[in-house]
């Protein structure tokens, strides 16, 4: 097989997935208009990921985050199990 050949087919699923998410984000902003990306924390699962954020919400900040009121969270869960 020829190399140029082996190195399209290795890009190609790359290339496919950022049009196909290129595609969505275009059809989103003529939809909703402007939109925030921030970071969002979940309790429940303890993990943060990246969410669209609404207009008068702000993203999380880990640096502002208390450790010991996490600690006091999980002791409190373990205490009612």
């Amino acid at each position: 097989m020829e190399p140029r050949l082996i190195v399209a087919l290795l890009l190609l699923p790359f290339a496919v997935i950022f049009a196909y998410t290129m595609w969505h984000e275009i059809r989103r902003y003529r939809r909703d208009g402007r939109a925030d990306y921030g970071l969002s924390y979940c309790e429940e699962t303890d993990s943060t990921h990246v969410t669209l954020l609404g207009d008068d919400e702000t993203g999380y900040d880990p640096q502002e985050t208390d450790p010991s009121a996490k600690a006091d969270r999980q002791t409190d869960r373990t205490s009612h199990d």
